[in-house]
């Protein structure tokens, strides 16, 4: 997807509304402040960001996996090192409480975690670009880096004619600093949609 400078600063600009309103949502959930920040996103194709990944986040991933579907359809995941999630975990129950314990309670915290902040991501973009959008319950998990994309698969092929939208994020919570990514895996079509509304959007602003 070739965007002009505009249109690849207005989804950063809305990337960064929808995770200040998960960051808003979190630290009224935990009761402290949550900070989060986009301070890149990337579009590219499956082989790019198995690159990527690999580089940037090698080995066990923590994630959540949520499917939309409406003016666009695909997946969408939050991604941690695994290493750090129980760190993340514990940062947002914000009690002491033993390794075991935390770890018992991972899957779900995180769950509600990528919820609020996937939900909030891709509501801002529908509401925004006057679009509609559903999105499923979320599902925490557990995998290696080479086996990602076919975990986030639409297809069980890895999608190679799929577009993903990457967007790291920086996470801060009770002294905790962290790097995440979210990951929006669409096909084509929607991808085309997506680009449609975003340029009508701009030109409304016009």
């Amino acid at each position: 997807m070739t965007l002009t400078p505009d249109e690849h600063d207005v989804i950063v600009e809305l990337m960064n509304i929808g995770v200040g309103r998960a960051a808003n949502a979190l630290s009224q959930l935990v009761q402290d402040e949550v900070l989060l920040s986009v301070p890149q996103l990337r579009f590219m194709y499956p082989a790019e960001a198995r690159a990527t990944f690999s580089e940037s986040m090698p080995g066990l991933l923590a994630g959540v996996m949520q499917g939309f579907r409406g003016f666009m359809s695909g997946r969408a995941a939050l991604l941690f090192p695994e290493e750090r999630s129980l760190e993340l975990v514990r940062a947002m129950l914000g009690v002491d409480m033993s390794a075991d314990e935390i770890s018992e309670l991972e899957q779900e915290t995180l769950a509600e975690l990528g919820n609020i902040l996937l939900n909030n991501c891709l509501a801002t973009l529908a509401n925004i670009l006057n679009q509609q959008i559903q999105t499923d319950l979320p599902e925490a998990f557990n995998v290696d880096t080479p086996h990602l994309l076919n975990r986030l698969s639409l297809s069980g092929d890895g999608d190679e004619g799929a577009m993903i939208m990457l967007v790291q994020i920086d996470f801060s919570l009770r002294e905790n600093a962290l790097q995440g990514y979210l990951a929006f895996l669409i096909d084509l079509h929607s991808a085309d949609t997506f680009l449609a509304a975003l340029r009508r959007y701009l030109t409304e602003l016009e």
